[in-house]
């Protein structure tokens, strides 16, 4: 016989797994309706039809704003990996003046909603003139402390026999980060660029603000422009996120390995 609390739990992760996926499964029934038929039941029999992901793949912006998000997410991972890795190092290994208070007010800024600096970033960005392109969405994100504390917190368990035996063969610290705290740091570096191709990719407010021409759009706020004279069309729409979310989808399939080996080293509990 299998005890209550056997069962119990699997039941409840199925359930909750299940509410989860509900809205993924209703985007793909939706996409492949007529616009008519979108607010019909599920369950309602309607002939299904490809007319949607054929508008979304002929439109003449749609690989633009692919390639638009993808590049953006280039620089800002390069980048970041180039300011975050230093940092961390720093803040994890070095002694310098103010250190804890300078990671006070990092941290301290990080607890600051990104809505309520809006209206400050948009003027900023408008008075250096970067209004309009990818580098409004690259800058805060290179500087984002989450991936500094992300990798800083696995930094920290990195045995000191490794940096003491490289500054006995004559290493400095960069050449100690490159050779000895990037090897072995594989999974939570592969973290960082997990969540950052995530919320790049589904950033919807920022490149919606800051980012009016249509053509440099990024992939997710672009998918508003699929709509008719008649209003939005529901079900183009929901077949351009269908085509929108399978990199994504992709990206965790393979990097799924590392994504849990980066959360158990780093001691982030879900």
């Amino acid at each position: 016989m299998i005890g209550k609390k056997e069962w119990l739990r699997p039941a409840f992760l199925w359930a909750f797994g299940l509410i989860n996926v509900l809205p993924f499964l209703l985007m793909i029934v939706v996409s492949f309706r007529s616009q008519g038929d979108a607010y019909r039941s599920v369950f309602a029999p309607v002939r299904p039809i490809l007319d949607n992901y054929a508008i979304v793949l002929t439109d003449p912006n749609f690989g633009n704003w692919y390639l638009n998000t993808v590049l953006t997410i280039v620089i800002t991972t390069v980048l970041r990996l180039l300011v975050t890795l230093p940092a961390a190092y720093a803040f994890a290994r070095l002694e310098f003046r103010f250190k804890a208070a300078l990671l006070i007010v990092f941290l301290s800024a990080y607890m600051i909603p990104a809505e309520a600096t809006m209206v400050g970033r948009y003027l900023y960005f408008k008075n250096i003139h970067l209004l309009d392109s990818v580098w409004v969405i690259v800058l805060p994100e290179v500087s984002e402390v989450f991936y500094l504390v992300l990798i800083l917190e696995f930094f920290k368990a990195v045995p000191k026999d490794y940096q003491e035996a490289a500054f006995i063969d004559g290493a400095n610290h960069l050449q100690i980060i490159r050779h000895v705290f990037v090897p072995l740091s594989q999974e939570i570096i592969a973290t960082s660029i997990l969540f950052g191709f995530i919320f790049i990719w589904n950033d919807f407010l920022d490149p919606y603000l800051f980012i009016k021409t249509t053509s440099r759009q990024l992939i997710t706020p672009a998918l508003q422009y699929f709509s008719t004279r008649g209003g939005v069309n529901i079900p183009v729409q929901m077949a351009g996120a269908c085509m929108a979310i399978v990199p994504v989808i992709a990206l965790f399939i393979f990097t799924q390995r590392y994504f849990v080996e980066g959360m158990k080293s780093s001691g982030i509990k879900g």
